[in-house]
């Protein structure tokens, strides 16, 4: 039995989040969507999630609160930041983070879609590594 793709998107804005679900359940994964950073952080802790898609312009937290939690929950969760707009001090904040890819919005949903299928599958890749290094200790 395959493992289920779950993506997490967590976007303030109903109808870019909308058009997103959309996107993505026509290639086959299991779409949540969350409109706070505590939803996501819940999310994260309770269910087995492949991708989070995180906007900066989130309403309850800061961005950069969210992804440290996170990270703190789920190590190897690849986080996918989105952007309407960028600027060189915001990109090298993302950046800081360590974050799996960093997409303004302006670029079109078909690089978000490459980047949210090569994180699902590193993202795969390393849930498959993961018990065998646990046998071998």
């Amino acid at each position: 039995m395959k493992p289920e793709k779950k993506i997490l998107i967590l976007e303030p804005d109903q109808h870019t989040a909308k058009r997103l679900h959309t996107v993505l359940q026509n290639e086959k994964f299991i779409v949540h969507l969350v409109e706070r950073g505590s939803e996501a952080i819940r999310w994260v802790q309770q269910e087995h999630i492949s991708v989070l898609i995180l906007d900066t312009g989130i309403k309850d937290m800061m961005w950069y609160e969210v992804v440290p939690i996170v990270k703190g929950f789920n190590p190897g969760l690849p986080i996918i930041m989105t952007s309407v707009s960028n600027t060189p001090e915001l990109q090298s904040k993302i950046l800081n983070h360590k974050v799996f890819y960093y997409h303004v919005k302006s670029f079109g949903n078909d690089e978000l879609l490459l980047a949210v299928k090569n994180a699902v599958e590193r993202h795969s890749q390393q849930e498959k590594k993961s018990p065998e290094k646990e046998e071998k200790s």
